[in-house]
């Protein structure tokens, strides 16, 4: 897919990856439309994300591309997770994507980051699990629905990356992964996504753990 001119919806293009991404992004040529908090659209909040849909379908009709990379984690045991934590990561981790993906389907590709943590439960981090493992679960299955008839979808299951994502600094993960801890540069990421965007034959789920690609060992949390 050639992305010269493409208009694409990108949540979280603040974050870590996200910011990198939305370079790259504009250097491919694409018309980006970055979404973030800081940028004014909390998409846990009702109001917000209808004022972003109606902003979309009003200026652009509908867009190329959606990625949603956006999210959240708070990494807890169960008695220490509140109502309200559990809530929020549902919502912004699953519950946004769910209603952009309806509200705004583009004509070409729904993108979207999800995590390992959608895939391989972890002791200390249900809530976040729960809301990745629902998040994977609504791609593949759309990608099932809309397989001879829409646009596709794609999952990138996704390992470990040197941002402030989570309870660790960047400080502290850029320590560990001088010590052999595996974890992916976000620039490394933002191109690799890049190049699986553009690439027609990309499959509905693709995973990238950083020590498969020589960036450290893994374990198990």
């Amino acid at each position: 897919m050639e992305l010269k001119d493409k208009i694409i919806l990108l949540t979280g293009a603040t974050g870590g990856i996200g910011s990198v991404l939305l370079t790259e992004l504009e250097k491919s040529g694409a018309k980006v439309v970055p979404v973030s908090k800081s940028l004014g659209y909390d998409l846990t909040k009702k109001d917000d994300i209808e004022k972003l849909i109606e902003k979309i379908k009003k200026e652009y009709g509908q867009v190329d591309i959606l990625i949603n990379a956006h999210g959240i984690g708070i990494y807890k045991n169960l008695t220490d997770l509140t109502q309200e934590e559990w809530n929020y990561s549902i919502s912004l981790n699953l519950t946004a994507p769910f209603i952009l993906i309806k509200e705004l389907m583009p004509k070409s590709l729904v993108f979207t980051i999800g995590t390992g943590a959608g895939v391989i439960p972890m002791r200390g981090r249900s809530g976040y699990c729960a809301s990745k493992f629902g998040l994977r679960g609504l791609m593949l299955s759309l990608a099932e629905e809309y397989k001879d008839k829409g646009p596709k979808f794609c999952l990138i299951t996704l390992g470990s990356t040197l941002t402030n994502f989570g309870p660790m600094t960047l400080e502290q993960k850029i320590e560990k992964h001088k010590n052999g801890d595996a974890y992916f540069t976000p620039e490394w990421v933002a191109n690799k996504l890049i190049e699986i965007i553009k690439d027609d034959k990309r499959e509905d789920e693709i995973v990238l753990y950083p020590g498969d690609f020589g960036f450290g060992t893994w374990k198990k949390p």
